[in-house]
């Protein structure tokens, strides 16, 4: 069977600011139905690989083809294929949401009555519906990541480019997010989704590609197997009544009264919480330990990663 063509692919692309190469030799794929984390330490190139992807810039060098179409070629067409939200969303103040959304339509030339319906959808589902006329520039920071948000998805593309889109987001409409990224890749569309929140990676992407000074650095799955957390109790007790709860998958001794658990599978901090009061134990403390993904990450932003451009092992 034929492997479906990449929905947007970046062959060998380079891209030079301030006479400096920021993007260096970058080769990524991505499929349709795919959700892509890219993550990098402030500087490492994010910002310029994704305008490149969603067709603001062009590279250098390479190569960047949106749902097969070669940006170099057809920049305008490229662009029809991309939604994009930027850090900031750029927003006309002056507008109210409803106007700032048909205005948009407007600009990808959508027939008024599909702009309508579409904005009108889009308007409840992201919880906007109350302020749609109210002007844009008096919108709280969340409000307006939403409304740009809405801007990138009215004409349906089958590209999400997303810089950033929890900012200002309170944990509801984060919630929501993740939820609207999972509809839209089920439905056939790939999302690219860059944050610092790496939690927000794990809980919602499928692949995690990180960036370090321009180059590829690691290409990998993006889901944690289970979650890791640290357990201190207020006296010491034995490995095998911590390892009997029912929350545990498995727990390792560390200092006297502290555990690392690998919690069973559905299972969270609140339930370990729980058990653990509720055989009397000590609770003492209870915090995350280091993922998988956050120790790569450390790892590569403090130079300690030694192959670069190579899947993580």
């Amino acid at each position: 069977m034929n492997r479906a063509p990449p929905l947007l692919l970046l062959d060998s692309v380079c891209r030079r600011l301030g006479g400096r190469e920021v993007v260096q030799a970058l080769d990524l794929q991505l499929l349709r139905g795919q959700v892509l984390g890219l993550l990098g330490v402030n500087g490492a190139g994010k910002s310029t690989t994704l305008a490149m992807m969603a067709a603001a810039q062009q590279p250098d060098r390479g190569r960047v083809c949106i749902d097969g179409v070669d940006l170099a070629e057809q920049p305008g067409r490229a662009r029809t294929h991309v939604g994009w939200l930027p850090e900031r969303a750029p927003l006309w103040p002056e507008l109210s949401v409803r106007e700032h959304l048909q205005a948009c339509a407007r600009l990808r030339a959508m027939p008024a009555s599909l702009a309508r319906k579409r904005g009108d959808a889009l308007l409840e589902r992201l919880q906007l519906h109350d302020q749609a006329r109210r002007l844009v520039g008096v919108l709280s920071q969340g409000q307006r990541q939403r409304v740009g948000l809405a801007c990138a998805l009215l004409h349906e593309p089958p590209l999400l480019v997303l810089d950033e889109p929890g900012n200002g987001l309170d944990p509801v409409q984060s919630a929501l997010l993740r939820e609207l990224i999972r509809e839209r890749a089920a439905a056939g569309c790939g999302v690219v989704l860059s944050t610092h929140v790496l939690s927000e990676v794990t809980a919602v992407c499928d692949r995690v590609v990180i960036l370090h000074e321009g180059r590829l650095r690691l290409d990998a799955p993006a889901r944690e197997p289970r979650p890791h957390l640290l357990l201190t109790l207020a006296r010491p007790l034995p490995l095998a009544q911590v390892q009997a709860l029912a929350p545990v998958a498995d727990a390792q001794a560390r200092e006297p009264g502290s555990f690392a658990i690998t919690l069973q599978d559905g299972e969270d901090a609140a339930a370990l919480a729980q058990a653990v009061m509720a055989a009397g134990m000590p609770l003492c403390g209870l915090q995350p330990l280091a993922g998988a993904l956050e120790q790569a990450f450390m790892d590569i932003a403090t130079h300690t990663a030694t192959v670069p451009g190579k899947r993580a092992a």
